[in-house]
């Protein structure tokens, strides 16, 4: 029971701890995606940024793009944006600079393109369409350092490997940081001006689109232009500016693999997250009450069988009502278990302990109705044995009959200990004969109640007229309605009366009823009725006895198949009953 609650416990715990990282690996994602794709739409702002735009912005009633995002991405990227109508009329301008013009003549429009016509813009052209209609966009950029790469084809001189300029052109590149090279037909260096050392001296195709490109490739932005009358590419160089004139900083890692890293990072510290929630919920559903289990044992082998209680003995495992709290239920049936070991502990605690109250008591009674004959036996010795004193033959007979009498019921206590003994350790020294019951009942309860010290007090007894047959140890059975009817009558004031009456039972059994009218009996000495010599009679009182008739009776009754229950209320009487069913 506990392995399958604790396997679905575990099993939902972790469903839900992989639930809540697939939704932080979603939003992750989906973050890093986003990321991602802004850093394409800056690296390539046309056509693809101003596309995705374009089909993300409104319309308004008359047409027209509304988006105040567009407009701020040209303003960051240094572009400019027209919406032209089907005849090339200017319909929008987004961040446009003053000297472009407001319609443009659809061939010569092509020829700007096409770079057939000089324009003072890198122009793209497409058509998107969008709610409908049909979008002829034109965007145009300009390079920063556009114009002084011309000026630096114009005016520079090649000789010998390297390239003069004139002042104001160095001027300008220093302003810059920059540095140039030329390029022959294969990509190789012929001449340099400001080259660093470490710069490569010859392009591959792709080296020199991926560097013209994307500026983090290497750090450096690149402006080419060839120039068809010598065949050469000219190449200027310069770190990245902020737009506020200082340099950037070369980046240590690409974009795209900062994004990657982050959002790694970001799933590893949600993972962590996620672990040490459950680690601490783990530590307080099973943590709490593993500790609380080891405490209440630790607290049991230390002879303290209360329930344990942690945290200063301000808390417990249950709530206001008694039941355990929700935290501890899942070891419902070890807490249950510890409990009733508990129990069962303190119960043989208290077990021993009476037993010991019981023993020592039982001793000193022994003890004392031991010494009393000794004493008696010892004082008439003496007087016997004194030179100074001469006995008649009368008084000697009367002195012995006394020792005698003691030693009597000192033989008497001894029998009665060993036989109690024997009989609860399973040692049977009779055989059983079947007799008439009522017979032996009727004879038993004659002799009683021919006693001399039962004056003043009446015993009925009354037996069907079915005989009554079991196999039974007769003296046995004489002694035990002896010891029953001395303890009803030793203990009750005159005018007492016993009756008893013998049964026979539908199942093929029967019984024997002692009920009398007398004071009847407290809790604590039914409950101790049949402890030996719980209630012993002195030497001294007018009944003899050894102190043990109830235990005796007890266990002669089991030694005979039989068992004795009791009923009895303080000033109601008694009721003992010897009943053989099985």
């Amino acid at each position: 029971m506990i392995r399958r609650r604790l396997a679905i416990r575990f099993v939902l715990q972790l469903a839900a701890a992989g639930a809540l990282l697939t939704v932080f690996a979603v939003l992750i994602v989906v973050w890093m995606l986003g990321k991602l794709t802004d850093i394409e739409i800056r690296r390539n702002f046309a056509p693809l940024g101003i596309s995705r735009m374009i089909a993300e912005s409104d319309v308004d009633s008359r047409g027209l793009i509304v988006d105040p995002e567009l407009l701020r991405r040209l303003r960051e990227d240094g572009g400019w944006l027209q919406n032209l109508d089907e005849k090339g009329n200017v319909l929008q301008s987004f961040n446009a600079p003053n000297d472009l013009p407001a319609r443009y003549i659809p061939g010569q429009l092509i020829d700007y393109w096409i770079g057939n016509e000089p324009f003072p813009y890198r122009l793209g052209l497409w058509i998107q369409e969008k709610d409908g209609r049909l979008f002829t966009l034109l965007y145009g950029a300009r390079s920063s350092t556009e114009d002084l790469l011309g000026r630096v084809i114009d005016d520079g001189r090649l000789s010998d490997h390297r390239i003069a300029f004139s002042d104001q052109t160095i001027r300008l590149l220093n302003g810059i940081e920059g540095w140039v090279q030329v390029l022959d037909r294969e990509g190789k260096e012929i001449s340099s001006w400001g080259k660093p050392d470490d710069a490569l001296a010859s392009y591959t195709l792709q080296e020199l689109a991926m560097r013209a490109h994307n500026p983090e490739f290497s750090g450096m932005e690149m402006d080419t232009q060839y120039d068809d009358r010598t065949g050469l590419t000219w190449v200027i160089q310069y770190p990245p500016y902020r737009s506020g004139g200082e340099a950037d900083d070369v980046p240590f890692i690409h974009s795209e693999v900062q994004v990657m890293i982050i959002g790694i990072a970001a799933f590893l510290l949600s993972s962590l997250f996620v672990f040490t929630l459950l680690s601490l919920w783990y530590a307080n559903r099973f943590g709490t009450p593993i500790l609380l289990m080891l405490g209440w044992i630790h607290k049991l082998g230390q002879g303290d069988y209360t329930e344990y209680t942690h945290v200063k003995g301000k808390e417990s495992g249950r709530n206001r009502k008694g039941e355990w709290k929700r935290k501890y239920r899942v070891f419902g049936e070890i807490m249950e278990s510890i409990h009733a070991l508990a129990a069962t502990l303190q119960a043989g605690k208290n077990t021993v302990e009476q037993t010991q109250r019981n023993r020592e008591e039982w001793i000193a009674g022994v003890t004392h109705d031991m010494k009393t004959p000794i004493a008696s036996i010892q004082g008439f010795a003496h007087l016997l044995e004194a030179e100074r004193y001469r006995w008649s033959e009368e008084e000697v007979r009367q002195y012995a009959s006394k020792i005698v009498e003691k030693t009597g019921y000192m033989d008497k206590l001894i029998n009665d200990l060993a036989l109690t003994y024997r009989l609860r350790s399973g040692d049977v020294p009779v055989s059983f004969d079947t007799a008439d019951i009522g017979a032996l009942l009727t004879e038993s309860v004659e002799r009683a109640a021919a006693h001399p010290a039962y004056e003043g007090r009446q015993i009925r007894c009354s037996t069907p007229s079915d005989p009554v047959k079991a196999a039974v140890h007769p003296p046995w059975f004489d002694r035990i309605v002896q010891n029953i009817v001395a303890n009803g009558l030793m203990h009750n004031p005159l005018g007492t009366t016993i009756e008893i009456e013998l049964t026979k039972l539908s199942s093929k059994g029967w019984r024997v009823d002692f009920r009398d009218n007398g004071q009847g009996m407290n809790p604590q000495t039914l409950g101790r009725l049949f402890d030996r010599y719980y209630r012993g009679t002195s030497t001294e009182s007018e009944m003899e006895g050894s102190g043990l008739g109830m235990a005796v009776t007890k266990e002669l009754v089991h030694a005979m198949g039989g068992r004795i229950e009791v009923d009895s209320k303080q000033g109601q009487g008694t009721v003992i009953s010897l009943i053989w069913d099985a």
